[in-house]
């Protein structure tokens, strides 16, 4: 006789998949702020905080100097954390059904969400000093996708009256942080503080906004 779950046990066992989801949306940030720290400090030459982008810690040369561990360090930051954004997506889904409108703005918060991921893995892939069209363009198709996913998951906290308000305003923020960075990359308007600098305050916002919404999620799932 082949085992089965009743109907309770899997009501009973759905929230732990919940709860890593909400984990590893915490997770997938600390991976990339340690990596891509260890990266700034065997970076060849030195690694200049302002003037020095994210991508410059993915090139496999680096100042006339091969660089494969920093390359290894970036690629391990960005799938890490592509990785980890996957399972995040389908459980802060879970807390939009309510109602029909919620359900879609949370589908294509899903939907927005997960095709990034696979932009975010490539940007790294494909290091800048190697590929830099594939780079230049799996970079801004990461940050478009994140930030309309980002603004789509706003909107329907701010519908949804279990959520507080504050997460809300927490992706608001994040999304006009994304727009001023992608204005600059597509050289419609300057970067605020310099590029590299921008560059960072962005994506620190993007980890700050998942760092918050999986503690949220870990609050509601453990209820």
């Amino acid at each position: 006789m082949i085992p089965t779950l009743s109907s309770l046990e899997v009501v009973r066992l759905s929230p732990s998949w919940k709860r890593t989801g909400a984990y590893l949306g915490i997770i997938g940030g600390i991976i990339f702020i340690v990596s891509t720290f260890i990266a700034m400090l065997t970076y060849p030459g030195g690694y200049n905080f302002i003037e020095n982008s994210f991508s410059a810690l993915g090139q496999t040369v680096i100042n006339s100097t091969p660089s494969m561990l920093n390359y290894f360090l970036f690629v391990t930051a960005c799938t890490g954390a592509a990785v980890c954004l996957i399972p995040f997506l389908f459980a802060i889904r879970t807390e939009f059904t309510e109602t029909t409108g919620l359900k879609a703005l949370s589908w294509l918060g899903t939907i927005l969400g997960l095709a990034s991921t696979p932009n975010l893995a490539a940007l790294a892939i494909f290091a800048g000093n190697v590929f830099p069209d594939i780079h230049g363009n799996t970079t801004r198709l990461f940050f478009l996708l994140i930030m309309l996913g980002i603004l789509f998951y706003s909107i329907a906290i701010v519908l949804n009256s279990e959520y507080e308000n504050i997460f809300a305003l927490i992706g608001f923020i994040v999304v006009v942080v994304c727009v001023f960075h992608l204005l600059g990359m597509f050289g419609i308007a300057p970067a605020f503080f310099g590029a590299a600098l921008w560059q960072k305050v962005s994506v620190y916002a993007l980890v700050i906004w998942s760092a918050f919404q999986g503690y949220k999620l870990l609050k509601v799932f453990e209820q």
